[in-house]
């Protein structure tokens, strides 16, 4: 060992740097600013406080791993490499090996001990690339006048701990990693509620709010589910507000949306005859059932022959494009479609497909995955939350700090067509 060389995985304790993380998210959500947190689709800002909450546990790449060695002249050494004692002090011909071990991971984690003994301690010189990866550098004397095997056994003997110790981390992160994602979420979603009240504080407290000229607000569609009353007036500004629909709003649209598809697949017969403007109609008139707009009672309208929408200020917030499958290309232009429609920070949409005359069912949801990850706007899937269903994130054609959230709907309405008798 060198006096530069520090040992490896003694400096700290892993569970209390994980329960120290733990507690950073509802700071890392509230450090961000109030507009872009109101600006911004949760999943975006999910995958932003992950990025900065998540341990990504250490990777060995032991496939790149390169040693280099140089002669020297060293005291005597044993088997383990530890100094042989000698009333005569004198040093005898050795070599100096030094291994390099690139790797990628939280290079903190090269500190953190996961509840785990070990002898002998491993020793080594942690050289960062970045904040996710490095080098491990490990140095091994040697006299020659012992037996060369026993240089190799103590490297190996290093790296067996190191890859035990990597190993027991991954025991600890794995459930770690995989509940932040829900944390999170809740956490953000706490926090719009929160800046939802601050946002109507005026119509409280009858004081009008100092604003700061320069920053947009959001201002909510004004659509209600009948069942419950409606939702104060948005906050003023002397800028056009962003428009948007509520997070719990959408996704009881699509809990509508999916019912009704449902209800299709389990009677096919009576609806296979209509055509995907008629099916369109269907799914629109339930949905004006549950929520109802400001002026004309009719919160969703109807825009050429396939989509629905919920617009304002001759803009659409919603939009859902109804499909009869017809091929690939039928994912490819409904999302091209919708990448049309997309002039707001956080427009939330649907494709609705219905597969009317095509036998295969599995080959179709595989296509249509295909489909939707082969778009050149692609971002990435968020959950797969059924068969035959999708949640997406695209990036806008010509703003890539514009994200539109596509959830896909595919339902099966084939039916095998009885021959008729004589025929």
């Amino acid at each position: 060992m060198t006096d530069e060389q520090k040992p490896l995985f003694q400096s700290g304790k892993l569970g209390l740097m994980l329960d120290a993380r733990g507690r950073e998210i509802e700071d890392k959500v509230d450090a961000i600013p109030r507009n872009q947190m109101l600006n911004t689709a949760i999943e975006e800002l999910l995958e932003n406080v992950l990025r900065l909450i998540e341990v990504k546990p250490l990777t060995l790449l032991e496939n790149e791993m390169t040693q280099e060695n140089e002669e020297i002249r060293t005291e005597s050494r044993d088997r383990r490499g530890e100094i042989i004692a000698s009333r005569v002090s004198h040093l005898v011909p050795g070599i100096k090996v030094t291994v390099y071990l690139p790797f990628s991971g939280d290079p903190k984690l090269w500190e953190l001990n996961p509840n785990m003994a070990s002898s002998p301690k491993p020793y080594g010189i942690i050289r960062k690339s970045d904040d996710e990866s490095g080098i491990l550098e490990m140095v091994f004397f040697h006299s020659m006048d012992q037996p060369t095997q026993y240089l190799n056994e103590r490297i190996e003997r290093s790296l067996n701990v190191i890859r035990k110790f990597v190993s027991r981390q991954i025991v600890y992160l794995r459930p770690f990693n995989e509940k932040l994602p829900a944390s999170i979420r809740q956490s953000i979603k706490a926090r719009k509620e929160r800046l939802a009240i601050h946002e109507n504080l005026d119509e409280i407290i009858k004081i009008p709010l100092k604003h700061n000229p320069c920053a947009p607000n959001i201002s909510p569609i004004q659509i209600q589910k009948r069942i419950v009353k409606p939702l104060s007036k948005p906050l003023s500004s002397t800028l056009p507000p962003e428009m948007g629909i509520a997070e719990q709003d959408y996704e009881y649209i699509l809990s509508i949306i999916r019912h009704e598809g449902r209800t299709f697949e389990a009677t096919p017969g009576t609806f296979v005859i209509h055509d995907e403007e008629d099916l369109r109609n269907i799914i629109l008139a339930h949905l004006n059932g549950h929520f109802k707009g400001d002026a004309s009672g009719e919160t969703f309208r109807r825009s050429g022959k396939t989509d629905i929408r919920i617009e304002a200020q001759d803009r659409a917030a919603f939009v859902a494009e109804c499909k009869v499958w017809n091929g690939p290309k039928t994912i490819t232009e409904s999302i091209d479609q919708l990448l049309g429609y997309l002039t707001w920070r956080d427009c939330k949409t649907a494709i609705i497909i219905f597969n009317k005359s095509v036998a295969g069912f599995t080959d179709i949801l595989l296509k249509t995955k295909t489909s939707v990850e082969s778009h050149p706007c692609f971002v990435k899937m968020v959950t797969e939350t059924d068969q035959g269903e999708w949640r997406y994130i695209f990036k806008s054609k010509d703003d890539d700090a514009r994200m539109l959230q596509i959830h896909v709907f595919l339902f099966n309405l084939y039916i095998v067509q009885q021959k008729k008798e004589g025929s």
